[in-house]
Parts: C-alpha cells; structure tokens; sequence
C-alpha cells in the first residue's frame, strides 16, 4: 500500500469491509475490483489518480480481507454492500470505476441510486451474458473461474500457491505470480459458484438496467481479438439505448485494460470524470 493510504474497515450490515483510502485531494472516486481479485489489483492506478481526487479501494464480499457471506454473491448483494459505503464513508457523489465484476456494480448503483454517483465507468463488465444464448459466461472465463475455484478451496498456503503457479508459467513476472498467490488464499471459494452455474450471479434484467442509468457512464471495452467480456454488438445497442452512456474500445487490450494498457486507461477515465464533473 503507496505511504499516503490507510487501511481501513467498514461495518456494514451483511459484512465487514476492508478498504484503502487516500488524503482528500479532491472529488471523490471509487474503485471497485473483479472477481477472484482485490482492492490492491488498483493500487497503481490509485497512484495516478490520489493527487488530483479522494480515492477509495474496498475490498468486495468474499474477498481479501473484507468478510464472507457463503450464497451471498449475487450482483446485487455485492451492490448492496458498495450503497451504505458510499453513503457513510464517502459521504458524496463520488465517480464509481469497476473492472469486470465491479463495473456491473457500478451500473446497478448508477442506475438504482443516482444520487450516490456522479459518474460511472464500467471496465469490460460481464452485463450481457444474459442477451445470448445459455445466458453463461464465455467458456474461457468458466474454465478459468473453475481452476480458480479449485485452488481456493485447497489447503495450499500462499508459498505453496506461489511454487505452483511459478512452475506453471515461468515466463510470468514474480510478482504477478505472487498477487495472483494471495488473491487465492484470500478468497471465499464460493464467489464462483453462481458464475459457474449459467451466470446466474447476473440477478436482474440488463435492458432494463440500461434504460434506468441515470449518470453518465463509461463502457470501456478490451479488444475482442484478446477476449473481451463485452460484445461488440451489446456495446453498440447500449449506447444507442441510452444516451447517458459513452463507449470506448482500447486496442490491443485485455480484459484487464487497467494493467495491460494504463496509461491510457487512466487518461481515458480522468477525462471522462473531468468532464462530465464540469458539465454535471
């Protein structure tokens, strides 16, 4: 954790949850992780963004040191744990930025209480799975979720997780090996369960959801030739939808455009809150 934050925990009614903050430097923004990840997945990014903003990086339910709540990891019952945060802790309307999971929490909010945010920027979110046929995440990602699932639920420690995966894949960088080590050992096994049964963490209807967002939001997608969670038709049909939201397709990109191309996700995203901020 960068020396400017603290760590902190917030007690809300379901769970308990860990979070980073940084000095008030100015509007407020919220970073909200993936699945199977945590809150320090944005620490380089909360680098870029704490002189200029008030950041803010909670650990979701069932993940790192925030608390578990087994058949609890609905969409929305993550949601509902981010609304009373915002209330109590950020205390304003604060700019709500998700990566995969977190950007379906980000809309839900957006959408069901606008007047917790300012604007919102969903980062390659899985919000369409249930406008295709089977409603199931792509078989990439339920394989991955599966292995993942396994490995949590193991009794390995996080050296052992770490030999493991170093032995795996060699050419990955230590430290990617070691975060990805201690997501695992930090992790309720069970955040995967409902993704793994036909997407049925997805609890609530997407069009409906997009017609209701009622803050300018950001659709950042990565480049469809390297997996993106988002199709480009649904990109398309949402913005034509609503007016309120704005897409943008980083090239070359992951799914997790924040890591693979940061530079211009973070000039991406400052813009957008700067802007819409002025304008709101």
């Amino acid at each position: 954790m960068p020396p400017q934050f603290t760590a902190n925990k917030y007690a809300g009614a379901a769970t308990s949850l860990a979070y980073d903050a940084g000095p008030n430097n100015g509007p407020p923004v919220v970073f909200l992780h993936g699945l199977g990840t945590r809150r320090q997945d944005w620490t380089a990014v909360l680098r870029e963004f704490a002189s200029g903003n008030r950041v803010f990086a909670p650990d979701l339910r069932g993940h790192g040191d925030s608390g578990r709540v087994p058949g609890g990891y609905r969409f929305t019952q993550y949601a509902d744990d981010i609304i009373p945060f915002l209330r109590e802790v950020v205390g304003e309307p604060a700019a709500l930025v998700g990566h995969s999971l977190g950007g379906v929490i980000a809309a839900v909010i957006a959408a069901d209480h606008p007047e917790l945010v300012a604007t919102a920027v969903a980062v390659d979110p899985p919000l369409f799975t249930k406008r295709h046929a089977g409603g199931e995440n792509p078989t990439r990602y339920r394989e991955r979720f599966k292995r993942a699932q396994e490995l949590a639920a193991s009794d390995m420690t996080e050296i052992g997780l770490f030999t493991m995966l170093q032995k795996r894949s060699p050419n990955r960088p230590a430290y990617v090996t070691r975060a990805l080590a201690r997501n695992l050992v930090k992790l309720d096994p069970d955040v995967f369960t409902l993704a793994l049964e036909g997407g049925k963490q997805l609890d609530f209807d997407t069009d409906d959801l997009v017609e209701r967002l009622a803050r300018p939001m950001l659709l950042i997608q990565a480049d469809p030739e390297n997996g993106s969670a988002v199709k480009e038709e649904d990109a398309v049909w949402a913005a034509e939808k609503n007016p309120l939201i704005s897409r943008l397709m980083v090239a070359g990109s992951a799914h997790e455009v924040h890591h693979s191309h940061r530079d211009e996700f973070v000039k991406a995203v400052r813009k957008f809150i700067s802007v819409d901020a002025e304008n709101g």
